[in-house]
């Protein structure tokens, strides 16, 4: 991704174990597990109903990740950064990158 653009979504797929597998416009994929995340901010646990993370949604023009219900959103920008970070740790529960 170039330096100066700022991420943005083209495709979401909540996945088992609070995952969810990511699709950026200019073709990066990984697979980003939030699970620490909404346990750790008060603000996100309501997506730890399993129903209520499967209802995630991209966002309008694809900046985040949206949960209409209960009004939540993660920037496409947060989720690209944590998808990197999570891929640059060896722990088992980081991210995939799963393609180009």
């Amino acid at each position: 991704m170039s330096p100066k653009k700022r991420p943005r979504l083209s495709a979401v797929q909540p996945l088992a174990d609070f995952r969810l597998a990511l699709t950026f416009i200019e073709g990066q994929q990984f697979i980003v597990d939030l699970s620490q995340d909404l346990k750790r901010y008060p603000g996100l646990k309501p997506l730890l109903d399993p129903e209520v993370f499967g209802a995630a949604l991209i966002g309008v023009d694809g900046w985040s990740v949206d949960w209409p219900d209960p009004d939540i959103q993660i920037g496409a920008d947060t989720l690209y950064l944590d998808a990197l970070a999570q891929c640059a740790n060896p722990h088992p529960a980081s991210a995939a990158h799963i393609g180009h």
